[in-house]
């Protein structure tokens, strides 16, 4: 549906309820970390107050350390209400976010992340849901780090960005939303955000393959009655709308694909009836005219919500009746490519692999296929990449780098936890075992992100 760096050891726990977004169109400077240097006294009276006076200088330079920088759209400018904050899981001295090897671990607050098996990589983490809201956990550990409240979000290509609109408390009686975006290096400090009028909804989000950039659909009405394409180069200043909308009531558009970098291409998905996609669209921004739409002509219905683009905006993927389909993102025709294998991803899902033009899925003998669209025959794309699947595994999702994949098996019970394995690449092809590590996660995790 949605389309997108630090250590969480080393999070400044701060409540952000308080702020309120920048006027429309201002961008505000960084707060610079407030110094004071002291000087000792010659009496142990006087040296007593100076350090009293120096934890309280440090305290208020660690509170004006955060910076927030924003951007409204032709809209309303309501108050941000609901940015990261730093919150659940057990905390140590200075509030740092205990990370424990295992769930319900006795650990303490240490500078860096702990593991407690080398496959894990702690420069990574997931994005959990629990209790109706995100939250941002190392790969290490179940404790929480930051959360968010979002009715939709998405990641960078690199893992290293989040953009996702708010849930407004008046929601349900149409009001406005807030799109924020953050670096997930400093997780509770704002990079951009816009605000959407009263009656306006925000729609799906993706990123830019070079990481720099956010398309986005915005809705007007209920049903809709209107969908608008936006995109929002985060370098250079705020969004602009795309030649990409519909009037069509029932229709709404939901962005696919946005290349920067080599096409300078938008793609979006139409949606009509049942969410399935009807059309399929390209245009290049910054050219009037150059929209481009296609009636989709699939064997299968595609649901639009499931097509996803590959990190470099090169190729489509999307589930439908049979397995998966592919595409090239600028030369679709109406139909995809079905390969041999594609069969096997219904059940165990498909998914990009980042920095790739690959897909994962699980083929027969619980076996991890790599799918290279770029080599397809005529006998299929497909290649094992490691045996010993769980039974009844789904993919899950990839390391933000590639370098892993995560698969999940759902437990029996409405109170179980989910069962997971992290599969580290690079070992023995057909092993039954060997560089994987398993655990539990009360929650759904929905994401890979880059934290450092």
């Amino acid at each position: 549906m949605n389309d997108r760096d630090k250590d969480l050891t080393h999070l400044f726990v701060r409540d952000l309820d308080e702020i309120p977004l920048p006027a429309r169109g201002v961008w505000r400077p960084t707060a610079r970390k407030g110094t004071i240097l002291m000087r000792s006294s010659r009496n142990l009276l006087t040296a007593g107050a100076v350090v009293a006076v120096l934890a309280i200088a440090l305290i208020v330079g660690l509170q004006l350390n955060q910076r927030q920088q924003g951007v409204a759209v032709p809209s309303s400018s309501p108050t941000a209400t609901a940015p990261i904050v730093a919150t659940s899981g057990p905390t140590g001295k200075d509030n740092q976010v205990i990370t424990c090897p295992q769930p319900n671990a006795s650990c303490a607050a240490t500078g860096t992340p702990s593991s407690s098996n080398g496959i894990y990589d702690d420069a990574f983490g997931f994005i959990v849901t629990e209790n109706l809201q995100d939250k941002i956990r190392t790969e290490s550990s179940n404790a929480r780090g930051p959360s968010f409240s979002s009715s939709g979000y998405a990641v960078s290509p690199d893992g290293t960005r989040l953009a996702f609109w708010t849930q407004a408390p008046s929601e349900a009686a149409g009001g406005p939303q807030q799109l924020f975006v953050y670096d997930l290096a400093r997780p509770t400090v704002l990079v951009a955000s816009s605000a959407l009028g009263a009656n306006e909804r925000g729609g799906g989000i993706v990123w830019s393959n070079d990481n720099r950039g956010i398309t986005y659909a915005i809705q007007t009405g209920p049903q809709p009655t209107s969908s608008v394409i936006w995109a929002w180069d985060l370098a250079s200043g705020g969004p602009a709308k795309v030649a990409l909308s519909s009037t069509q009531p029932g229709a709404f558009y939901v962005p696919i694909a946005w290349d920067r970098t080599r096409l300078s291409l938008v793609a979006a998905g139409l949606s009509g009836p049942g969410g399935f996609m009807t059309d399929y669209v390209t245009v290049n921004p910054a050219v009037a005219g150059s929209a481009r739409s296609v009636k989709v002509q699939f064997d299968q219905l595609i649901r639009v919500f499931s097509v996803r683009a590959s990190s470099d905006a090169a190729f489509a993927l999307a589930l439908d009746a049979t397995g998966f389909t592919y595409w090239p993102i600028d030369t679709m025709t109406g139909a995809g490519k079905h390969p041999a294998e594609s069969k096997y991803g219904l059940s165990g899902g498909a998914v990009w692999r980042p920095g790739t033009h690959e897909i994962g899925f699980i083929g027969p003998s619980n076996q991890f296929w790599l799918c290279n669209v770029e080599r397809e025959t005529p006998l299929g794309c497909g290649t094992t990449a490691f045996s010993g699947v769980p039974d009844g595994a789904h993919v899950q999702a990839f390391r933000a780098d590639g370098s892993a994949v995560l698969l999940g098996v759902s437990l029996s019970g409405s109170t179980n936890p989910t069962s997971y394995t992290l599969v580290r690449f690079g070992s023995d092809p057909k092993a039954t075992s060997g560089d994987r590590v398993a655990f539990t996660d009360v929650s759904g995790i929905t994401a890979s992100v880059r934290l450092r």
